[in-house]
Protein backbone atom coordinates (compact mmCIF):
# COMPACT_ATOMS: atom_id res chain seq x y z
CA UNK A 1 0.00 0.00 0.00
CA UNK A 2 1.05 3.47 -0.75
CA UNK A 3 1.42 5.62 2.10
CA UNK A 4 0.00 8.62 0.19
CA UNK A 5 -3.93 8.50 0.66
CA UNK A 6 -5.56 8.54 -2.86
CA UNK A 7 -8.02 11.26 -1.92
CA UNK A 8 -4.99 13.80 -1.31
CA UNK A 9 -4.16 13.62 -5.35
CA UNK A 10 -4.67 16.76 -7.41
CA UNK A 11 -7.18 16.48 -10.29
CA UNK A 12 -8.10 19.20 -13.00
CA UNK A 13 -10.53 20.10 -15.60
CA UNK A 14 -9.67 21.71 -18.35
CA UNK A 15 -12.07 23.79 -20.94
CA UNK A 16 -11.50 26.00 -24.34
CA UNK A 17 -13.81 29.23 -25.45
CA UNK A 18 -13.79 29.26 -29.49
CA UNK A 19 -15.21 32.15 -31.48
CA UNK A 20 -18.13 31.43 -33.01
CA UNK A 21 -17.99 31.56 -37.42
CA UNK A 22 -21.46 32.04 -38.47
CA UNK A 23 -21.53 29.71 -41.06
CA UNK A 24 -19.49 27.62 -40.03
CA UNK A 25 -20.49 24.10 -38.12
CA UNK A 26 -19.47 23.87 -34.37
CA UNK A 27 -15.80 22.34 -33.60
CA UNK A 28 -14.39 22.51 -37.33
CA UNK A 29 -11.24 24.58 -36.36
CA UNK A 30 -7.85 22.70 -36.25
CA UNK A 31 -6.13 23.15 -32.99
CA UNK A 32 -6.07 26.53 -31.60
CA UNK A 33 -7.77 28.16 -34.82
CA UNK A 34 -10.35 30.32 -33.24
CA UNK A 35 -9.17 29.81 -29.58
CA UNK A 36 -9.96 33.15 -27.36
CA UNK A 37 -9.80 31.75 -24.20
CA UNK A 38 -8.88 29.09 -22.19
CA UNK A 39 -8.11 27.82 -18.51
CA UNK A 40 -8.38 25.24 -16.23
CA UNK A 41 -9.27 24.51 -12.67
CA UNK A 42 -6.92 22.51 -10.07
CA UNK A 43 -8.49 20.19 -7.37
CA UNK A 44 -5.93 20.05 -4.59
CA UNK A 45 -6.39 21.35 -0.80
CA UNK A 46 -7.54 24.48 -2.17
CA UNK A 47 -9.04 24.90 -5.97
CA UNK A 48 -7.83 27.32 -8.04
CA UNK A 49 -9.04 28.70 -11.39
CA UNK A 50 -6.68 30.05 -14.25
CA UNK A 51 -7.80 31.99 -17.05
CA UNK A 52 -6.67 32.86 -19.95
CA UNK A 53 -7.49 35.88 -22.37
CA UNK A 54 -5.35 35.88 -25.15
CA UNK A 55 -2.64 34.40 -26.58
CA UNK A 56 -0.05 36.61 -28.21
CA UNK A 57 1.32 33.99 -30.77
CA UNK A 58 -2.48 33.24 -31.60
CA UNK A 59 -4.42 36.08 -31.57
CA UNK A 60 -4.74 37.04 -35.11
CA UNK A 61 -7.66 36.26 -36.53
CA UNK A 62 -10.24 35.87 -34.08
CA UNK A 63 -11.39 39.37 -33.32
CA UNK A 64 -8.99 40.22 -30.43
CA UNK A 65 -6.08 42.47 -30.96
CA UNK A 66 -4.69 44.94 -33.49
CA UNK A 67 -5.07 42.66 -36.01
CA UNK A 68 -1.60 41.93 -36.31
CA UNK A 69 -1.48 39.55 -33.80
CA UNK A 70 0.33 41.66 -31.49
CA UNK A 71 -2.05 41.19 -28.47
CA UNK A 72 -0.49 40.66 -25.39
CA UNK A 73 -1.69 38.05 -23.46
CA UNK A 74 -3.38 37.70 -20.16
CA UNK A 75 -3.78 35.02 -17.82
CA UNK A 76 -5.40 35.29 -14.17
CA UNK A 77 -5.48 33.21 -10.88
CA UNK A 78 -8.06 32.64 -8.58
CA UNK A 79 -9.09 30.64 -5.14
CA UNK A 80 -11.69 29.73 -3.48
CA UNK A 81 -12.51 30.53 -1.15
CA UNK A 82 -15.46 28.52 0.71
CA UNK A 83 -16.35 30.58 3.01
CA UNK A 84 -17.05 33.23 0.82
CA UNK A 85 -20.50 34.33 0.70
CA UNK A 86 -21.20 33.87 -3.64
CA UNK A 87 -24.24 34.39 -5.44
CA UNK A 88 -25.53 30.93 -4.88
CA UNK A 89 -24.99 30.91 -0.91
CA UNK A 90 -21.64 28.81 -1.65
CA UNK A 91 -17.80 29.97 -1.39
CA UNK A 92 -16.41 32.35 -4.19
CA UNK A 93 -14.02 32.98 -6.28
CA UNK A 94 -11.06 35.32 -5.04
CA UNK A 95 -8.30 36.77 -7.54
CA UNK A 96 -5.15 35.96 -6.37
CA UNK A 97 -2.73 35.75 -9.26
CA UNK A 98 -3.65 38.91 -11.32
CA UNK A 99 -0.75 38.66 -13.77
CA UNK A 100 0.38 35.03 -13.94
CA UNK A 101 3.73 34.86 -15.42
CA UNK A 102 5.86 31.94 -16.55
CA UNK A 103 9.80 32.34 -15.33
CA UNK A 104 12.15 32.51 -18.53
CA UNK A 105 13.66 29.42 -16.91
CA UNK A 106 13.12 27.07 -14.12
CA UNK A 107 15.02 23.81 -12.84
CA UNK A 108 12.42 21.18 -13.15
CA UNK A 109 11.01 19.03 -15.82
CA UNK A 110 7.81 17.33 -16.00
CA UNK A 111 7.55 13.96 -17.70
CA UNK A 112 6.66 10.72 -16.88
CA UNK A 113 10.17 8.78 -15.89
CA UNK A 114 8.63 5.43 -16.57
CA UNK A 115 8.15 5.82 -20.31
CA UNK A 116 11.26 6.55 -20.89
CA UNK A 117 11.70 3.65 -23.30
CA UNK A 118 8.82 5.01 -25.39
CA UNK A 119 10.51 8.55 -25.75
CA UNK A 120 12.17 9.54 -28.94
CA UNK A 121 15.94 10.00 -29.06
CA UNK A 122 16.18 13.32 -29.11
CA UNK A 123 14.28 13.39 -26.15
CA UNK A 124 16.08 10.83 -24.23
CA UNK A 125 19.67 13.07 -24.72
CA UNK A 126 18.23 16.43 -23.65
CA UNK A 127 16.97 14.54 -20.06
CA UNK A 128 19.84 13.31 -19.91
CA UNK A 129 21.85 16.41 -20.54
CA UNK A 130 19.55 18.64 -18.23
CA UNK A 131 19.79 16.08 -15.13
CA UNK A 132 23.38 16.69 -14.90
CA UNK A 133 23.53 20.41 -16.40
CA UNK A 134 24.62 19.65 -19.64
CA UNK A 135 21.98 22.21 -21.38
CA UNK A 136 22.48 25.27 -23.05
CA UNK A 137 20.88 26.97 -19.30
CA UNK A 138 23.97 24.98 -17.56
CA UNK A 139 20.86 24.41 -15.05
CA UNK A 140 20.66 20.87 -13.55
CA UNK A 141 16.91 19.66 -13.82
CA UNK A 142 15.21 17.87 -11.62
CA UNK A 143 12.12 16.00 -12.63
CA UNK A 144 8.83 16.96 -10.78
CA UNK A 145 5.96 14.23 -12.28
CA UNK A 146 2.23 13.77 -10.21
CA UNK A 147 1.21 12.36 -13.27
CA UNK A 148 -2.05 14.83 -12.96
CA UNK A 149 -1.98 16.95 -16.45
CA UNK A 150 -3.27 20.02 -14.58
CA UNK A 151 -1.29 20.16 -11.68
CA UNK A 152 2.07 19.33 -14.07
CA UNK A 153 1.10 22.60 -16.26
CA UNK A 154 0.56 24.39 -13.03
CA UNK A 155 3.39 24.03 -11.16
CA UNK A 156 5.82 24.81 -14.59
CA UNK A 157 3.74 28.01 -15.17
CA UNK A 158 5.04 29.04 -11.89
CA UNK A 159 8.05 27.77 -11.23
CA UNK A 160 9.32 27.36 -14.58
CA UNK A 161 10.94 24.28 -16.36
CA UNK A 162 9.32 22.17 -18.86
CA UNK A 163 6.24 19.80 -19.34
CA UNK A 164 5.57 17.69 -21.69
CA UNK A 165 3.61 14.61 -22.73
CA UNK A 166 5.98 12.69 -25.80
CA UNK A 167 2.96 10.09 -26.29
CA UNK A 168 -0.17 11.29 -28.92
CA UNK A 169 -2.85 10.51 -26.17
CA UNK A 170 -3.51 14.44 -25.39
CA UNK A 171 -6.64 15.47 -27.13
CA UNK A 172 -5.75 18.21 -29.49
CA UNK A 173 -9.26 20.32 -29.03
CA UNK A 174 -9.57 20.35 -25.45
CA UNK A 175 -6.35 19.40 -23.85
CA UNK A 176 -3.73 20.33 -25.42
CA UNK A 177 -4.79 23.82 -27.49
CA UNK A 178 -6.10 25.23 -24.17
CA UNK A 179 -3.18 24.53 -22.36
CA UNK A 180 -0.94 25.80 -24.72
CA UNK A 181 -3.39 29.31 -25.00
CA UNK A 182 -2.97 29.16 -20.96
CA UNK A 183 0.82 29.12 -21.28
CA UNK A 184 1.37 31.32 -24.31
CA UNK A 185 -0.61 33.84 -22.24
CA UNK A 186 1.70 33.40 -18.93
CA UNK A 187 4.94 34.26 -21.29
CA UNK A 188 5.45 30.52 -21.68
CA UNK A 189 5.70 28.65 -24.79
CA UNK A 190 3.95 25.74 -26.16
CA UNK A 191 3.85 22.95 -29.32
Amino acid sequence: LSPVPLDSLPTGSIFGVYAHTPGRECFQASGRDGLVAAGYALYTASTELVLSLGSAAHSEGNGVGDGRGEMPGKALGFTLDPAGRGAAGGGRFVLTRPSLRCPARGPYYSLNDAREPDWPQGLRRWVHDARRGLTPSRTKFSSRYVCALVADVHRTLLRGGWAGNPRPHLRLLYEAAPLAHVAEACGGRAS
